[in-house]
């Protein structure tokens, strides 16, 4: 990735130091065999919501609330069980699992998306289309021509944090060594953007990925 691309690190690694978040323990999910391509369709993904996506959900607001508290928020789609699909290119199956949950912001007219993703059909970091490569749906971020910053590092126990934004917008993403990753876009429709990738990045690592754990433990 080109160094005009990588231009502010402080900021972001002082976020990376002051990081104390693990990765999301799933010891007893984790018997069931992760496919390292994507996973099979499922309708138990599909549109689904249950007591695991309100855990989510919940998260989500404790977050927000904890990191935002002079904002409210318009739960615009309120959390439930997703597929990616066609992250082959070509084929409906695989497909990355996730919760999704998205929102408004009353004050600034902003919207934002939430995710929490299984492991299983992604891949960590920045893909870099710079140059114009071919997009590849197993990664989560793509940096641009048009991006002013893409940015990635690895904390301490092992987590891929990274973000990319053109001053439109920030998508953030942190990737566990369990392989279960939390993910969020903000863009603003209107006027400058009222968040910093400082403020996404803490979002998404404040974002635990245990209800998907939980959800395909029980599944």
């Amino acid at each position: 990735m080109s160094t005009a691309k990588t231009a502010t690190r402080t900021a972001f690694a002082a976020i990376a130091a002051a990081a104390v978040f693990l990765p999301a323990t799933a010891a007893s999910a984790q018997e069931t065999e992760i496919p390292e391509e994507g996973w099979e369709y499922s309708e138990k993904w599909d549109f689904v919501r249950d007591e695991y996506t309100a855990e989510f959900q919940a998260d989500v607001d404790d977050a927000l609330a904890t990191q935002f508290g002079d904002w409210t928020f318009d739960n615009s789609l309120e959390a439930v069980r997703l597929q990616n699909y066609y992250i082959d290119g070509a084929n409906e199956t695989p497909v990355q699992r996730k919760f999704r949950a998205d929102f408004w912001v009353n004050e600034t007219g902003e919207g934002f998306e939430t995710a929490v993703y299984l492991p299983g059909g992604i891949t960590p970091g920045v893909q870099d289309l710079t140059d114009g490569g071919e997009y590849d749906a197993h990664y989560l971020l793509q940096c641009r021509a048009d991006d002013t910053e893409c940015e990635s590092t690895e904390l301490a126990d092992g987590t891929v944090v990274a973000y990319t934004t053109d001053g439109t917008y920030v998508e953030a993403a942190a990737f566990y060594p369990d392989g279960s990753a939390s993910w969020s876009w903000w863009g603003a429709f209107e006027g400058p953007l009222q968040v910093t990738p400082d403020d996404v990045t803490s979002l998404v690592l404040d974002l635990s990925t245990e209800p998907v754990w939980h959800a395909l433990e029980n599944d």
